[in-house]
């Protein structure tokens, strides 16, 4: 049976932009397109994904950074929502007030980026819309502020999210979990080998006028284990419900990671139904996993190729589901 099914009717998408470590939206998606890796090796974290050019790079950086494109694409005349979601607010922030510098504390909160890049556009007045949903993040950003679009509570709308997690604290955490590829190049539906964490931020701008028209979207959870997901028939009922909105896709962007149990569960899904047979783009052994923003990041990129219908999922740290189609009208 299909998930519950968010359709959007009046929710365009006119911009968007990604900052990887394979570049902005265009050169991202010629990466992954063409499987030219953007990682590299960098001592004690192994193979990674990091953006070297963006000043004082952090949560705040990378989310202006790639936010100021998208931006100028909205209709400003009316209420405008902005999701700018950190899933694990400022990791740099968090290690400073470990360390002892209280008032670092204040500047890691998961909710900040959000009010940080609304005043930095110069906005009086919006309507905030972050979310924390582990590596759905991004994705799930996207739909809150979708759902305020076409309800009409927002006009327009500017979401995605950003990550800066390539910190001692966070990196020993999914090195304990097992999760990182280390030494060993990243693959995705091979030999499990774990990801690359990667630095990187995605956003789209949503409303008005755009050759992009966001269809539909899913949030659906497995909460059966607290680290991974488990029940089969959660993926399977999300890919039944785009495939009714949107069939044939021409391209489905897998979340894939690379470890065995999220790979195993994302084939089961994938290869379990009508659209098996699609084309699949798998992005994170190309630019890395962007964590929290990955959803954002990999959708923005994705925005670039030169397809009628496409599927972009995320699979979140302990059993959140989001998934988009994207239609070209």
């Amino acid at each position: 049976m299909p998930a519950p099914v968010s359709r959007y009717r009046r929710v365009r998408i006119p911009a968007w932009d990604c900052l990887t470590a394979a570049g902005d939206a265009t050169a991202a998606w010629a990466a992954c397109r063409d499987g030219r890796s953007a990682l590299r090796r960098v001592e004690g974290l192994g193979w990674c994904g990091t953006i070297a050019d963006v000043p004082g790079a952090g949560v705040d950086a990378l989310a202006l950074a790639t936010a100021r494109a998208p931006w100028r694409a909205l209709d400003m005349d009316g209420a405008i929502a902005i999701a700018a979601c950190a899933s694990k607010g400022d990791p740099a922030a968090l290690d400073a007030a470990l360390r002892g510098d209280a008032a670092s504390l204040l500047r890691a909160g998961p909710e900040r980026p959000t009010a940080v890049l609304a005043r930095a556009l110069g906005l009086r007045s919006y309507l905030p819309a972050p979310v924390a949903a582990a590596c759905s993040t991004g994705l799930y950003g996207v739909l809150g502020c979708a759902d305020l679009v076409e309800s009409g509570a927002a006009r327009a709308a500017l979401a995605g999210a950003s990550d800066a997690s390539l910190t001692p604290l966070l990196v020993a955490g999914f090195a304990a979990l097992g999760v990182l590829c280390g030494e060993t190049r990243p693959t995705v539906f091979a030999a499990p080998t774990g990801f690359a964490p990667a630095e990187g931020a995605g956003f789209v701008a949503l409303g008005g006028d755009g050759p992009w028209r966001l269809a539909a979207g899913v949030r659906v959870a497995d909460a059966r284990h607290e680290t991974q997901f488990i029940d089969p028939s959660t993926l399977h009922a999300a890919l039944a419900a785009l495939w009714e909105v949107g069939p044939r896709p021409d391209l489905i962007v897998v979340h894939g990671t690379g470890t065995a149990a999220g790979d195993a569960y994302e084939l089961a899904g994938l290869d379990g139904g009508p659209w098996r047979d699609r084309p699949r783009l798998v992005c994170k052994p190309v630019i890395g996993h962007c964590l929290g923003a990955s959803g954002a990041a990999e959708l923005a990129l994705a925005l670039e190729a030169p397809v009628a219908c496409l599927w972009k999922l995320s699979l979140g740290f302990g059993g959140h589901l989001a998934a988009v189609v994207c239609v070209r009208d």
